[in-house]
């Protein structure tokens, strides 16, 4: 049968094992700096080796409606697990802003200091160079809000990790409380604000358990927060376990004979009828198309990366299983597979085992 690779043909940075771990880990304070990976800061590389799933779709286009002045939702929590593509969901957002026509500002919270910096401050500073009338460490207020946002519109507001700045927040004292009170009271501010303005859209990331939260503190903060955001938000998801395979496939590899793959998938699932090897309760019909979507992997090896492997909360769910993928598309390239299974992963490969 014909080698994998020449039917999924791997992206040239699979092929030649230049990857690591942080060049799947979206970053996007570091694409508003411009200094990102190219996959990440070039808009058409990115778009090219992104699977825009249905979820992503439909949050771009709403997003689109809202800067346009045609409705959509004025305040958008995108919510995942870890590794889920919130990031990458922002940057999508991101880079269409620009076409647009669109301001933007993003503030991440693992970036600010927050024994230096307040979200309105930075705020303010984006989109006018100066913290003039936003310098104090207690709310703006919605009225100052609004003559500031009301003046760049349309704009859209990128806030990532936010959890992490109010829990730092929640150390720096601000007369007899502390400036994640003034953080939290901003929020609420910022989303009543924004409702009332046609052009401007705020994108919050915040993530669907509490798995990834530091301590008791911070877990009764991401309560208070979700309480804020919670008032007037939509909630998005923008990728399905079911679209898993097709974001995989789109990121490790640049093109696909999908005629060759389907006659691979259709020689495997006849064995595996006859060997009765098809999973129990799946129809062959069904099998055929889920290995037809995971093709070169078969289907049980997204299964056991990405539900198995994800529910522990050291794995980075997408990111982890696009860089462990990676490095072995890399150690099997010379061998004549049609198609990789969990046993052809290599465990005397050190980066493999690791």
């Amino acid at each position: 049968m014909t080698a994998f690779h020449t039917i999924a043909i791997p992206h040239n940075d699979i092929l030649q094992g230049s990857l690591t771990m942080d060049v799947f880990a979206a970053d996007l304070w570091e694409v508003f700096q411009g200094r990102a990976p190219d996959e990440y800061q070039d808009p058409q590389l990115f778009f090219e080796k992104t699977y825009v799933t249905e979820g992503l779709k439909h949050l771009l286009d709403v997003v689109q409606k809202r800067l346009e002045g045609q409705g959509g939702g004025p305040v958008i929590q995108v919510q995942t697990p870890f590794g889920g593509g919130k990031t990458h969901a922002l940057i999508a957002m991101f880079h269409n802003a620009h076409q647009w026509n669109a301001d933007t500002a993003v503030l991440v919270g693992t970036v600010l200091n927050a024994e230096q910096d307040t979200l309105w401050g930075v705020l303010a500073r984006q989109l006018t160079g100066t913290r003039s009338g936003f310098e104090g460490r207690t709310a703006p207020g919605r009225e100052a809000l609004r003559t500031l946002l009301a003046s760049h519109q349309p704009l859209l507001i990128l806030m990532d990790e936010v959890l992490a700045y109010v829990t730092k927040a929640a150390g720096v004292a601000v007369g007899k409380s502390h400036l994640a009170a003034q953080a939290q009271t901003f929020l609420q501010e910022l989303t009543e604000t924004v409702r009332t303005l046609e052009k401007v859209c705020l994108v919050v990331t915040l993530p669907s358990s509490l798995l990834e939260q530091y301590d008791e503190n911070a877990e009764r903060l991401f309560q208070q927060m979700q309480k804020v955001l919670g008032r007037m938000e939509k909630i998005y998801t923008p990728v399905q376990e079911q679209e898993i395979s097709q974001v995989i496939r789109r990121r490790l590899f640049s093109r696909m004979d999908e005629a060759a793959a389907r006659q691979v998938v259709e020689r495997f699932t006849q064995y595996a009828e006859k060997e009765n090897l098809i999973p129990p309760g799946l129809e062959l019909s069904e099998y055929r198309e889920r290995f037809l979507g995971s093709y070169p992997f078969l289907p049980d090896v997204i299964e056991a990366l990405y539900h198995r492997w994800g529910s522990y909360t050291s794995f980075q769910r997408t990111r982890g299983v696009l860089r462990l993928l990676s490095l072995v598309i890399y150690n099997l390239q010379e061998r004549n597979l049609p198609y990789i299974t969990l046993a052809d992963f290599d465990l005397a490969d050190p980066e493999i085992r690791r």
